[in-house]
């Protein structure tokens, strides 16, 4: 269930920042679409009395109305916002141009640099940086004498002050930064909503974990009862290959199936005749061949179900020896999957400390001899040290336990790893 939770945050979180990019990404549109309408609106104000004057001038085109014009102009240029302004008669034709030389030289980067705007009956205007990261507008006015009589343009360079563009950089921020917060602050209140409408689906589903679990564990106690007359067995063996997965620091997924083939690791069992699964004596070589298929009818009693990949893995490959001359495929080493060379350890080291129809129990001294005398033979060298570790607590607190006890202890461990995933 935790990790249901975190998986819901993270993708919560993910929403969130693709929110955020999306309408963060609308809102700033729309931001800068009605600044350039403000700053439109700033230089058309500016070009009120501009427009004055060029009608004056059309009226009577005289030298010294052109004069008058050129002196306005350049008056409003070193007063004013505009860099470079020029106007146009009706005819498209350049009557005047006045510049600020100062500030010209940082507009432009290259002539190929300069945005170009055409000649048309409505005004325009395009936004750019300049040559060293100035904001300014190309802004192109269509002159008029009436409401249809074009009379001339004007086209002009615009300086945005540093005031109007901190005030831009500020209602952007505050725009982008409510957009940001309400989206976050809207996930917040929709995760806990989601995890009341989930609390009970996960409930049940982790009803129906731990009810598959039980399956489990009543089939291999089921299993475990032929041949011993007690769940002990499948509880210990259980309990010893999760301790020893936590001191080799197994990952809590890996465990949790190792926990599943504890459980199945002789289900095939099921399948052997008593007379073979329950004779006291040595097995015959035939009969041997015929216990050893225990793996591969274990293999198809769980192989079509969905989950129990981990568990096929232990019933698979428990019998398997570390030099190689185990069974069923002979693999050696680290091709033998870690859970379940670890669930190896466990088995025959369960085996040695339990009294069975062919055999007394041994001590605790004894049968340690004996695992250690098989590490690199039958055991992984690595994971015998390891258990040896752990081996005389945890017989103290096997052999000190009843099935009440050791089933308790087990459903711990289930918790622990599976109610957590």
């Amino acid at each position: 269930m935790v990790l249901i939770y975190k998986a819901l945050i993270l993708r919560l979180f993910i929403v969130w920042v693709i929110l955020s990019s999306v309408i963060g990404g609308i809102v700033l549109l729309r931001e800068l679409e009605e600044i350039d309408s403000i700053l439109l609106d700033l230089t058309e104000e500016e070009t009120t009395e501009l427009r004055m004057l060029h009608g004056l001038y059309l009226s009577d085109p005289s030298q010294d109305h052109l004069d008058q014009i050129r002196s306005e102009l350049a008056s409003h240029i070193s007063d004013g916002h505009f860099i470079i302004i020029n106007l146009y008669n009706a005819e498209k034709r350049l009557i005047l141009s006045v510049k600020n030389t100062a500030e010209e030289p940082a507009v432009y980067d290259s002539e190929e640099s300069k945005p170009v705007l055409l000649f048309g009956p409505d005004a325009q205007f395009r936004r750019f940086l300049g040559k060293y990261g100035q904001v300014f507008l190309l802004v192109f006015v269509p002159l008029k004498e009436d409401s249809a009589s074009m009379v001339g343009y004007f086209e002009a360079v615009y300086k945005v002050d540093e005031g109007t563009i901190n005030s831009i950089k500020d209602r952007i921020f505050i725009s982008l930064s409510q957009v940001i917060i309400i989206i976050f602050i809207t996930a917040l209140s929709v995760y806990p909503v989601i995890i009341l409408l989930n609390r009970k689906v996960l409930r049940v589903s982790q009803d129906l974990s731990r009810a598959n679990i039980g399956l489990l564990k009543s089939l291999g106690s089921a299993v475990a009862k032929r041949d011993s007359d007690t769940n002990s067995h499948n509880y210990r063996v259980t309990i010893l290959s999760t301790r020893l997965a936590e001191e080799v620091g197994l990952r809590k997924d890996l465990v949790a199936g190792l926990i599943n083939g504890s459980f199945l690791h002789d289900v095939g069992k099921i399948a052997i005749q008593d007379s073979i699964l329950l004779k006291p004596g040595r097995l015959t070589l035939e009969e041997t061949k015929i216990m050893q298929s225990h793996v591969s009818h274990g293999i198809d009693i769980v192989k079509h179900y969905h989950g129990l990949e981990s568990a096929a893995s232990i019933i698979r490959h428990h019998h398997e020896k570390y030099d190689g001359s185990g069974y069923p495929a002979g693999l050696s080493g680290q091709a033998i999957p870690l859970p379940a060379r670890i669930f190896a350890i466990a088995d025959v080291f369960d085996a040695l400390i339990s009294k069975r129809p062919y055999k007394d129990a041994f001590s605790l001294e004894e049968s340690l001899r004996i695992i250690r005398s098989d590490s690199g033979i039958h055991f992984d060298p690595e994971l015998v040290e390891a258990f040896c570790r752990i081996a005389t607590e945890e017989y103290q607190q096997l052999m000190l336990s009843d099935d009440e006890n050791l089933n308790r202890i087990l459903d711990n461990l289930i918790e622990k790893y599976h109610d957590s995933l």
